[in-house]
């Protein structure tokens, strides 16, 4: 009863240090990586959203751009300035910025008349005093050019930051500036990223200056924040959106306390659970050894004691029924060995057996037979051969020949085979009979009853590191129901053909196990006029 206990106290204490020891190790790598990577995932998240309304603000922008260029170039614009007519000219740029629902106010400023015409139908022309006009006359001085500028309202009463951009009207000493105001842009393009009582959205210009923000952020500490940010490539202007870490970390919070929990509840589980397996693993494999003691030192009469239906009842019983089978092990050897010898002798029969037959076919006169019965023969001797499982690509073609003339001497004039091979090609390094299912889906399926003709056309390149052999017909092409099971990655009904019964579900496999994701099969067919079949293999010459 001691050995007893002893051997039951150390498979549940060894089984409990184990596990305490996994467990533990799991809790301290989840807590030292959990944070880390709930941060880098959302931060990607957060950049994705960053760069979609960056992409946004800078496609405004560049409507904003272009709609300020047709209005430079505009003709008729040019006229009623030249005609003196600023009412019908207001209304023209009214009509300018009824198309351009971004733009807030389009202006056109004659600095040598001081003359200022608006979009807009109150005060629509207006006279600007020396002040004002120096002003306008300081804007039109700014570099212009695809980045907007950004300015401070000179006519609002009330301060209001704007982006303009600005052009010279061609054919006239005027300038026209069309104009978007700071908050219109912001509810527009940034308030949807800075939604939520955590974030801020906040725009930059390309000397770092805040331009638009969600909210006031002064002194404010980054590291406190998970942060994504995109510079525009048009405009130059950087958005940024920062998201506090509180989100994030009390969700971390919550999960670390439902894994204690669990750890705790497993292991009281484990504890409970180690110790009955313990003592019931613990008396049939001492039942167990003992038969096998016994055994071992002759006495095939016993037999171990199967009581359950558990691991250890199985191993016992097995370890009966091989007790049964050794009294018969010498006939079943004998009998295995005759098997060796059938199995050895069938196939020489059936080749010496076709070889007769071959040379009865030439003796009376009839040649053709006797080749195509050649042909026959190595291609069962190619099929049934296990020693080799590659060969060289001539060697492919070589037993692929052999294939096609016996299925000309069936199916004579319904197809012919053509040949492009470059010689560098033929000696690289193919799996045996990868060719034949591809050429006999051709021969049997590619004719019709509008065109019981087809030529074939088996081709092979180079392209880097890569052996690219296709085989294409001319033929009825397949419906879009058989490309996408060929197409599949696995199918389970498996298209078993050719002489070798194996099929293009079998090379596509065969090609896994050889190359993994190095080897393909790409089938190609427009269901009317052609069928097309690449495969790709590593190029590796022998």
């Amino acid at each position: 009863m001691k050995i007893v206990w002893n051997m039951r106290f150390k498979m549940f204490l060894a089984a409990l240090v184990i596990n305490v020891a996994g467990v533990i190790f799991a809790m301290l790598l989840f807590y030292h990586y959990a944070a880390e990577h709930f941060y880098s995932e959302y931060a990607a998240s957060l950049y994705e959203r960053v760069y979609i309304g960056a992409k946004n603000a800078d496609t405004g922008f560049q409507k904003i751009y272009r709609a300020t260029l047709d209005i430079s170039f505009d003709a008729q614009i040019v006229e009623l300035i030249s005609r003196g007519d600023f009412p019908t000219l207001a209304t023209r740029l009214r009509n300018y910025r009824e198309k351009n629902s971004l733009a807030d106010d389009i202006y056109i400023f004659l600095p040598d008349k001081k003359i200022l015409i608006r979009s807009e139908e109150y005060n629509s022309v207006q006279t600007l005093d020396e002040k004002t006009s120096a002003a306008w006359k300081k804007i039109i001085d700014m570099q212009s050019g695809m980045r907007p500028i950004f300015a401070e309202n000179i006519l609002s009463p009330a301060a209001k930051n704007i982006f303009l951009y600005k052009a010279k009207i061609q054919g006239a000493e005027a300038y026209v500036t069309t104009q978007i105001s700071e908050r219109g842009f912001y509810y527009n393009f940034i308030d949807d990223l800075g939604a939520g009582a955590d974030n801020i959205a906040l725009m930059f210009d390309a000397a770092g200056n805040i331009v638009s923000q969600s909210r006031a952020c002064s002194n404010l500490n980054e590291n406190d924040f998970i942060r994504a940010e995109v510079k525009m490539p048009l405009s130059h202007f950087t958005i940024k959106l920062l998201v506090g870490k509180k989100k994030i970390d009390g969700k971390i919070i919550f999960m670390q306390i439902l894994s204690v929990l669990g750890v705790i509840f497993i292991l009281l589980l484990s504890t409970f659970l180690l110790y009955m397996l313990a003592a019931k693993l613990n008396e049939p494999v001492e039942n167990l050894a003992q038969v096998m003691q016994d055994v071992g030192h002759g006495n095939f009469s016993l037999r171990a004691k199967v009581e359950g239906n558990d691991e250890i009842a199985y191993l016992a019983e097995r370890f009966n029924h091989m007790l049964d089978n050794l009294e018969n092990e010498k006939l079943l050897k004998r009998q295995a060995e005759l098997h060796a010898l059938q199995y050895q002798i069938r196939p020489h029969f059936i080749y010496n057996t076709l070889n007769s037959i071959r040379f009865a076919a030439m003796i009376a006169g009839a040649k053709n037979i006797g080749d195509l019965l050649a042909n026959f023969i190595e291609l069962l001797q190619v099929s049934t051969n296990r020693e080799g499982e590659f060969g060289t690509l001539a060697e492919e073609i070589s037993t692929l020949k052999k294939y096609v003339a016996l299925q000309e001497f069936r199916l004579m004039n319904s197809f012919a085979v053509d040949f492009n091979l470059p010689e560098e090609t033929l000696s690289c390094r193919v799996p045996r009979l990868i060719l034949q299912p591809f050429v006999e889906n051709s021969i049997l399926h590619a004719p019709s009853p509008e065109k019981t003709f087809c030529r074939i056309v088996i081709a092979s390149e180079l392209r880097g590191d890569e052996l690219i052999i296709t085989v294409t017909d001319d033929g009825k092409g397949m419906s879009p129901e058989v490309l996408e099971n060929l197409s599949a990655k696995s199918s389970d009904k498996k298209t078993h053909g050719g002489f070798s019964g194996i099929g293009v579900s079998n090379i596509k496999e065969r090609l896994r196990l050889y190359y993994g994701d190095a080897g393909k099969v790409i089938c190609e067919s427009d269901g009317k006029s052609f069928t097309k079949i690449s495969i790709i293999l590593p190029a590796e010459v022998i």
